[in-house]
C-alpha cells in the first residue's frame, strides 16, 4: 500500500511537537526558551511539509521488505525502552546503556565480535561523556537523575 509519506510525516511531527511542549511546561521561564524555539520551528516545518503533501503529494512504500520494517522497529523499540528508562536509572546511565545498545545494533557484519563491540563501547563512552559535560557541567543543564536509590522520607 502505497501512502502519502509528506502529510504522514508532517502529523507524525507535529503530534512529537505537541506532546513535548506539554511535557515541557515545569521547565523555567529561560529553561523553556530554547524547547520552546525549537518547537516552533519544527511546528512551522511540520505544517510546510503537510501543505507540499497536500498539494503535490508523493505516495511511497515506507517498507520494502519485512527486514526493513523488523530493522525499523527494533530501532524504534531500542529507544523507547530508552525514554522509558530515563526517569528510572537517569540519564547518564540510560545514555550509557542506549547508546552502547544502538551501537551494537548498527554494527556492520558480525554484530557481536569483539572489535565492534569495543568500538562501540568507546564511541559510546566518549560521545555521552562529552554530551554530558557540555549540557550538564558547562551549560548548566539539570538532566534527570536516578529515581532507584531516592528515599520518600
Amino acid at each position: 500500500m502505497r501512502l502519502n509519506a509528506d502529510v504522514l510525516i508532517s502529523l507524525f511531527t507535529a503530534t512529537l511537537a505537541a506532546v513535548v511542549y506539554f511535557v515541557t511546561r515545569d521547565l523555567s521561564r529561560y529553561g523553556a526558551v530554547f524547547v520552546d524555539s525549537v518547537l516552533w520551528v519544527i511546528a512551522a516545518l511540520s505544517l510546510v511539509v503537510c501543505i507540499k503533501g497536500v498539494i503535490k503529494p508523493e505516495r511511497i512504500e515506507f517498507f520494502e521488505s519485512v527486514i526493513e520494517r523488523n530493522n525499523i522497529l527494533t530501532g524504534l523499540s531500542i529507544l523507547l525502552v530508552y525514554i522509558v528508562l530515563i526517569p528510572i536509572l537517569g540519564f547518564l546511565t540510560a545514555s550509557y546503556l542506549f547508546y552502547f545498545t544502538f551501537n551494537v545494533y548498527l554494527a556492520e557484519g558480525e554484530r557481536f565480535k569483539t572489535s565492534n563491540i569495543l568500538q562501540s563501547l568507546v564511541i559510546c563512552i566518549v560521545v555521552v561523556t562529552s554530551f554530558y559535560v557540555i549540557f550538564h557541567q558547562f551549560l548548566g543543564v539539570p538532566l534527570p537523575e536516578s529515581n532507584l536509590f531516592q528515599s520518600d522520607s
